[in-house]
């Protein structure tokens, strides 16, 4: 962690001997200082510097100290501003107009400097402290966030709201969390709860009518907070009578534009914190935590009867094969002889394939519409010229889980076959994956979207595969870009050194495949040697 740096003091007073003789007692204390003879000029000062604390004389002529005391409490970054106010004999009302306007503490004059530094001192301390608490607070949140966004989510609604509700149990202090899903009729389910006594628990019951229709309105008004009230028996869920919170937070999940769900944390009493600092923690939490849950689980919290029409729908288009394979080739930029084809899909009713197979996978059907495809691929494939390769997309997800239905099927394909993975899906752990390979017998591995990301170069370095794609967006007017011809070419030596050869996609022109041939790359694939085509 950081050490918050340690602010000036900003000394104020009308009066040059006084102002002189404060601002020597703090400098001896080790004290950086700044002095402003006048109200407007100690505002100038604040706006310009890093202020930790004002010491502010309140008998100024021309702007009152109670005037700079209400400037500084109206702006937002210095509504927090610790002030300690120097007053004169018989200014007892200054002192209370001071206090009332919102400084913090006050020494009468004449000053008695060791009181004045040793008050200074403690205000520092205090609000070096509140910094730290603050950078660990948010220092917390930011690691919870990153580990919601790792999470592999599941598309059963149960299964992602068991994985977001472990982990916030796992990484915070909270003594209940629950996710709850909307379904028919405004009604809210819980999907899985945590208490400190019944642990995790997946499933759970509805909430009452009254009960779900506060929280409801709650939630549609936006995130909020409440010092829990013990319900009547009976009008409450086990999981929440159980836990028992005293501050209890909720904040909305949504899919899109439409609410789905409803993140709630609820905590015990702190005799260590203050009530307001302990409500605003938590509840910026909860919206940070149901921020990520909307990105990133909205879509598995959507109502059932959505799934399910879309899971029926999408179990037509398998069932119906609306679908149907085209082949690229793949060539040899030299000769433009073809050496493999990339197997693509095509849908019957126009959907791009990558939206089609991530509809797909958010409601279960992901590996079976990866299976059909593929199936679809290898049968039209007999038809293709002979010995050249064929490159079927599938998923790091489908390989690890690959089921003998799968490996006999590759095996009983006529010609070399190569499957090619994106950096689309994360992979955790590469050597599970290596292993998944090894099982699948002789085939052969290419990267997609090499030089797109990170992900693409750290699956060539892991997986070590025989074919790595130079992604279109550098391949794309390399012929007249030195920048494009650098990179490709430190890729090409990438590739060189990982033992696999650079496969150049979507070349459109002589330009461009010229120039990839001088850059040292051997094989092109795009529109300059064949669009995707129906195998005949």
């Amino acid at each position: 962690m950081i050490s918050p740096v340690r602010a000036a003091v900003l000394v104020v007073d009308d009066d040059a001997d006084t102002l002189g003789l404060v601002a020597f007692a703090l400098r001896r204390a080790g004290l950086e200082v700044f002095e402003a003879r006048g109200g407007q000029a100690a505002l100038d000062i604040v706006r310009t510097e890093t202020i930790g604390i004002v010491v502010l004389d309140m008998g100024m002529p021309g702007m009152s100290g109670t005037e700079v005391v209400q400037a500084l409490r109206s702006r937002t970054e210095t509504a927090t501003l610790p002030i300690l106010l120097m007053t004169g004999t018989g200014d007892q009302d200054s002192v209370i107009q001071g206090l009332d306007a919102g400084a913090d503490d006050f020494v009468p004059k004449p000053v008695r400097l060791d009181e004045l530094v040793a008050r200074v001192n403690a205000h520092l301390r205090r609000q070096v402290a509140w910094s730290r608490v603050v950078e660990d607070e948010l220092q917390v949140r930011a690691n919870v966030v990153a580990a919601l966004g790792r999470l592999t989510i599941s598309s059963v609604p149960e299964e992602a709201a068991e994985a977001v509700v472990s982990e916030l149990a796992k990484r915070t202090e909270s003594d209940f969390v629950s996710v709850l899903q909307l379904v028919a009729g405004g009604q809210l389910q819980e999907l899985a709860t945590f208490d400190r006594s019944a642990g995790v628990r997946r499933g759970g019951h509805a909430l009452p009518p009254a009960l779900a229709r506060r929280v409801l309105s709650q939630a549609r008004e936006g995130p909020w907070a409440e010092d829990v009230v013990p319900l009547p028996a009976g009008d409450h869920t086990p999981a929440f009578e159980a836990a028992a919170p005293e501050l209890a937070v909720g904040a909305p999940i949504y899919a899109g534009d439409d609410l789905v769900g409803i993140l709630t944390i609820g905590i015990g009493h702190d005799a260590g914190t203050s009530a307001l600092v302990r409500r605003a923690k938590l509840l910026a939490s909860a919206i940070d935590y149901a921020n990520v849950l909307s990105t990133r689980a909205g879509s598995a919290f959507a109502d059932r009867r959505d799934v399910a029409d879309t899971r029926s729908r999408l179990q037509a288009v398998l069932t119906a094969r609306r679908f149907h394979p085209v082949f690229q080739p793949i060539v040899e930029l030299e000769t433009g002889a073809i050496v493999g084809f990339e197997a693509l899909t095509r849908f019957d009713d126009g959907i791009p394939p990558e939206v089609r197979f991530a509809e797909a996978s958010a409601v279960g059907l992901g590996r079976d519409f990866e299976m059909a495809t593929m199936r679809a691929a290898l049968d039209d494939a007999v038809r293709l010229p002979s010995g050249a390769f064929l490159s079927i997309n599938l998923s790091p997800g489908f390989v690890l889980h690959a089921d003998r239905g799968f490996r006999q099927l590759i095996k009983g394909s006529t010609r070399p076959l190569m499957l090619e993975l994106s950096e689309h899906e994360p992979i955790d752990d590469y050597g599970i994956v290596r292993k998944a390979l090894e099982k699948l017998g002789d085939v052969g591995l290419a990267i997609d979207d090499a030089g797109a990301g990170y992900a693409s170069l750290r699956h060539i370095l892991e997986l070590r595969p025989t074919f790595a794609k130079l992604d279109i967006s550098l391949v794309r007017g390399i012929d007249g870009d030195d920048l494009r011809q650098a990179l490709a070419t430190g890729l090409q030596f990438f590739a060189f050194k990982s033992g696999c050869r650079l496969v150049a996609e979507g070349v459109e022109s002589r330009a461009e495949a010229d120039t990839l041939q001088r850059l040292g790359i051997q094989l092109g694939q795009g529109y300059l040697f064949g669009r995707p085509e129906r195998a005949v």
